[in-house]
């Protein structure tokens, strides 16, 4: 029993130090969303999903730097077509000097140049942003665009943001308790999950096997005192093995609940988009007569 609770005490340690290390910096968000690391995919080729990162003394700026940055990655700096006109004339002239003729070509060359360039558009939709900032006040901002392919018209996705996952957190941590919450982001919880489920499970099996390691001691042995001190210490296990049980159902249960109630890492859902520019999805519903089914639901 004293190894578990110094498991338990060492696991409460690495949570403080989680929450320490977080309170070092602000950030947008308490766990970094999902696009960070996995960009979207685009429903079709007429746009791409880009990020883009800054930083700066002030949230404003930073937005400013990642649009700058944005156009300059996008070749709207580049392309641009000079120009010359070259103009020229020549003149013949004749000069009598002392009864000889000497003759003169004057030429006259101007050249002008200019900058020609179509008006080019580049559409840009604002996704989603991320932002950090440290002791200094400065701030490190990654935003999320889509933007499209120079002067072409693009068709975005309908983007949806959120922080919900529902079963897919659920099925994973009812296999792996804390698997769920690494799935979501939620990497801390998900580690003190994980390892106070280990913990409980090896405290299971120690207790149990030392209640078994008394109870064969006192079907051996005809000494009332040995069988005394045995069948204490035999409950003692017991007690500690059932407390230990109970512990690892409560937490196996809330692993669970954290796992489906819990919002996670802010994530990208993409509704995709028909020929027509229309969005639709298929939901779960109850119908009429009470059964279960799934309505399409169109957005224009």
């Amino acid at each position: 029993m004293k190894q578990f609770v110094i498991l338990l005490i060492h696991a409460s340690m690495l949570f403080l130090l989680g929450e320490t290390a977080s309170a070092q910096y602000r950030s947008s968000e308490k766990i970094k969303p999902q696009w960070l690391h996995k960009l979207p995919k685009p429903s079709n080729s007429s746009f791409m999903y880009e990020t883009v990162s800054a930083s700066a003394s002030s949230l404003d700026n930073a937005r400013e730097k990642c649009l700058a940055e944005l156009i300059a990655n996008s070749g709207l700096k580049n392309g641009v077509v000079a120009i010359s006109d070259n103009k020229s004339s020549e003149r013949l002239s004749q000069i009598w000097n002392n009864g000889k003729l000497t003759e003169r070509i004057e030429y006259d060359s101007h050249t002008t140049t200019h900058a020609q360039y179509d008006a080019i558009k580049l559409h840009v939709e604002n996704i989603a942003e991320y932002w950090e900032r440290d002791r200094s006040g400065n701030y490190y901002l990654t935003k999320l665009y889509a933007k499209s392919e120079l002067g072409k018209a693009p068709l975005f996705d309908n983007i949806e943001l959120t922080t919900r996952y529902g079963a897919r957190g659920l099925w994973r941590s009812a296999i792996i308790p804390g698997w769920g919450q690494f799935h979501k982001g939620a990497n801390l919880k998900g580690g003190l999950i994980l390892g106070g489920c280990a913990a409980l499970a090896a405290g299971i099996v120690f207790t149990e096997s030392q209640r078994s390691d008394y109870a064969r001691k006192i079907a051996q042995t005809h000494n009332i005192n040995h069988i005394k001190t045995y069948s204490t210490k035999a409950d003692h296990f017991a007690t500690a093995r059932n407390i230990c049980i109970g512990a690892a159902a409560a937490l196996y249960v809330y692993n669970l609940i954290d796992a489906i109630a819990a919002p996670g890492a802010r994530r990208i859902v993409v509704h995709r988009r028909n020929g027509n520019g229309q969005t639709y999805s298929f939901v779960p519903a109850m119908m009429p007569d009470g059964s279960a089914g799934m309505i399409a639901a169109v957005t224009f």
